[in-house]
């Protein structure tokens, strides 16, 4: 039996042993578009303009005869592939099994159960569809096709998200839709609705700590990327939460405020003298004109973004431009999506609209201006061939270094960044030798891919990168941070309680720091420090979370 898998990655296999018949992307990519079309035949003619669109009509067909030469090299006996003289087309068989028409079944099925008010049906299908959608349609591809098609994959998904959500929660099992209220926010961390659902569903399982978080993370972000605040159907589910805490329990204060707020916890770092130290060392030499790589590492929680947020502060109040994003571990790998934030910028935009036409169309591919998607005929937006690659990468290096003006790039969690972007920071570092650019990643220790590693190695060869190790706060700067939090002097007994309750680790002092709890008593209320052993939990993998319930 083959397995063709096209969301997250590219790959065709040998489903009993495993092995990768092709990983061929224009191969693979003529598979996707005949499999979204299954059951329709698609004229020849039609597929080789859509996928070759600059050749002549007579090179276009050859291009494809060639694909499909090799198409049924790697199918082999397989039915799936009807081919005539004129056109092609896909029929389900069982024994091709497609991610995409899995997800697609599934879904249907899903929606057929919410019409009869099935819900026992919505759950298992819908379950069983989201669990096949592991990332973006035909990553690192962008042929003008395919990318409708793979938005609309993305809108279907979200849209199971918040009918298993609502179907679980009706059913009772808050804690599966929570789940599902996580995976939803991480397909569109841009959208306010999805926080709002999680923001509820927390609160319903008493977790009102977890889901003020929430709100904090949803208005960093969106300060972070779009340099708004949350809307008022947001601010007021927060309004909503916070007036229903118990009256002896104060409205907790934002708990990683994004950059540029005041407040307390942004007034000041503590126990991080040396580490903030080599980074604003590492942004002077780059803003000098020599371009420069800081990985800032440790586990969840230790204060990685907080320590970026600190030089990105003080690189604004330079006026550099400072251009962020982040990647996220539970949709997949979204191929570029990093390098999509960063040319959004609105000093990047400025200077890729002063780009030579050629380079500026390159751009587009990735994010289309505004005039390309008034105007269909301002050229192809496909990447179809690795000999474009190159082009296409230096464009939007080309954008980058036309800012001219000291830079930071910054990216969260590079620990589930793509190999995509990978590829072109390594390219970009490579072109820009003396721009004034600083690339600042935080990085997870745990888990951390081959392909990850070995790029960070290469980094380091270069002599460009910088590892800052982030560990736990002593007790003395525990304590430090809580007092300011909570604007109480903390005992000596309560400050080593903190610390071994905490683990040193600033999220969880601040969680801890915003009750009102008596550390040094022998009875702690639910949703104290319960809360920021529950929260720290919530960043460990499955496995582990697993045998912290057996314990």
């Amino acid at each position: 039996m083959l397995q063709v898998t096209l969301l997250g990655e590219q790959a065709i296999a040998d489903d009993a042993t495993g092995t990768v018949q092709t990983r061929s992307s224009r191969t693979i990519a003529l598979v996707g578009f005949l499999v979204l079309h299954a059951g329709s035949p698609q004229t020849r003619h039609r597929i080789a303009g859509l996928f070759w669109p600059d050749s002549t009509d007579a090179q276009a067909l050859t291009n494809l005869r060639r694909e499909l030469h090799h198409l049924r090299q790697v199918l082999g006996a397989e039915t799936s592939l009807v081919v005539t003289s004129k056109d092609l087309s896909w029929q389900d068989t069982e024994s091709c099994r497609v991610d995409v028409r899995t997800f697609g079944i599934e879904r249907q099925a899903a929606l057929e159960a919410a019409a009869t008010g099935d819900v026992d049906g919505v759950l298992a299908h819908a379950t069983a569809a989201i669990d096949r959608y592991q990332g973006d349609l035909l990553p690192g591809l962008y042929d003008d096709w395919l990318l409708e098609a793979r938005s609309e994959l993305e809108r279907q998904s979200v849209d199971l998200c918040d009918r298993l959500c609502q179907a679980r929660a009706r059913t009772g099992d808050l804690t599966g839709a929570v789940e599902v209220a996580r995976r939803r926010v991480a397909l569109e961390p841009l959208e306010e609705v999805g926080y709002r659902t999680l923001m509820q569903l927390l609160a319903d399982l008493g977790d009102r700590a977890g889901a003020v978080s929430t709100y904090h993370h949803c208005a960093s972000l969106l300060e972070r990327e779009l340099g708004i605040d949350p809307d008022q159907a947001t601010r007021k589910t927060l309004d909503r939460l916070l007036a229903s805490a118990p009256a002896a329990v104060a409205p907790p204060p934002i708990i990683e405020p994004p950059t540029g707020r005041s407040g307390v916890a942004a007034a000041k770092l503590f126990g991080r003298t040396r580490e903030l130290g080599l980074l604003e060392s590492a942004w002077r030499t780059a803003a000098a004109g020599s371009p420069s790589l800081v990985l800032v590492r440790g586990e969840a929680g230790v204060g990685k973004t907080r320590l970026v947020g600190e030089v990105a502060d003080l690189a604004r109040s330079q006026g550099a431009v400072v251009a962020s994003s982040q990647c996220f571990g539970t949709s997949g790998r979204l191929a570029l999506a990093p390098v999509a934030d960063w040319l959004r910028n609105s000093a990047v935009q400025s200077a890729a609209d002063t780009l030579d036409p050629v380079w500026r169309i390159e751009v587009d591919r990735l994010v289309p201006s505004a005039k390309d998607r008034a105007n269909v005929s301002v050229g192809s937006r496909a990447m179809v061939d690795a000999w474009q690659r190159h082009r296409f990468f230096e464009g939007m290096a080309r954008a980058l270094i036309g800012v001219r003006r000291p830079m930071l790039l910054v990216l969260d969690n590079l620990q589930w960044c793509d190999q995509e972007t990978l590829s072109f920071l390594t390219f970009y570092l490579g072109l820009a030798t003396d721009a004034p650019v600083l690339f600042a990643g935080t990085l997870r220790n745990d888990n951390v891919a081959p392909e990850l590693l070995d790029w960070t190695g290469r980094m380091r060869d270069t002599g460009l990168l910088t590892d800052i190790l982030l560990g736990p706060l002593e007790v003395a700067d525990t304590a430090r941070l809580a007092e300011a939090i909570s604007g109480r002097t903390l005992p000596e007994e309560d400050s080593h309680l903190l610390q071994a309750t905490t683990g040193g680790f600033p999220l969880y002092v601040v969680e801890a720091a915003r009750t009102t709890v008596d550390l040094g008593s022998t009875s702690l209320p639910v949703g104290d420090l319960t809360t920021v052993l529950r929260n720290r939990l919530d960043q460990v993998d499955p496995v582990a979370r697993e045998v912290a319930g057996l314990a």
